[in-house]
């Protein structure tokens, strides 16, 4: 495993197109993701994109959101990935979110400011993806990502590195965009069902008990 992350490091320290922090964080990103493959780095590219034409930077509290267009069971799911490392709006901290459309799209949201970019990968940009090997003579027959052959998989990964980041996404905005307003439980609670510690926002009350959502939807099928 030990040699296996370091090559990840080798492959991101050959991009030349990339300063130092972004290598770091597209390094960090590879290794989650687990796999070299195109989509992830495209998802990167595409978030450094937004936070260029937003005039902000990556996100390191909750004062960006991501509403992120792919949707499940495409091959969508690793430019979510790259998306989150890029802008550092990510699913753990709740400021990414999924509608679901089939789309290598996002928007990108500046809460604090009420402004917004939306960023889509080009037309022709996803059908040279999809024409390349790793999908055509692969993923396409059912290989799973880390068993494509590496020398394929490294050329998906490194190949949209070197080109502007205009020739690869269609940006629109900024624009005013009012976020939702929700607010943030800090309040601990216990279910008096199972015992279980729940956010006390997600709390509901049955029988005059303060149950989670499991205990209160199995009190409501029986």
């Amino acid at each position: 495993m030990k040699e296996y992350f370091s090559n990840h490091k080798a492959i991101v320290e050959s991009i030349t197109s990339l300063d130092e922090s972004e290598k770091e964080l597209l390094y960090s990103a590879l290794n989650i993701h687990g796999h070299f493959c195109g989509g992830m780095p495209m998802g990167y590219l595409a978030g450094l994109a937004g936070l260029k034409a937003l005039g902000v930077t990556r996100e390191l509290s909750m004062d960006k959101e991501v509403i992120v267009y792919v949707g499940d069971h495409h091959a969508g799911g690793c430019f979510a990935d790259g998306v989150q490392f890029a802008t550092g709006c990510t699913f753990g901290k709740g400021i990414m979110k999924k509608e679901p459309m089939g789309k290598w799209a996002y928007l990108l949201i500046d809460k604090k400011a009420k402004r917004a970019v939306k960023v889509t990968v080009k037309p022709e940009i996803m059908q040279a993806a999809f024409d390349a090997p790793f999908i055509k003579e692969y993923r396409i027959k059912g290989i799973p990502p880390a068993q494509v052959d590496q020398e394929v998989a490294k050329k998906a990964f490194l190949g949209l590195f070197g080109k502007p980041l205009e020739e690869i996404v269609r940006v629109e905005g900024p624009f005013d965009y009012q976020p939702e307003n929700a607010k943030s439980s800090f309040n601990l609670a216990f279910c008096e069902k199972c015992s279980d510690a729940v956010a006390e926002n997600y709390l509901r009350v049955e029988d005059g008990k303060k149950v989670c959502l499991e205990c209160f939807s199995f009190a409501r099928l029986i």
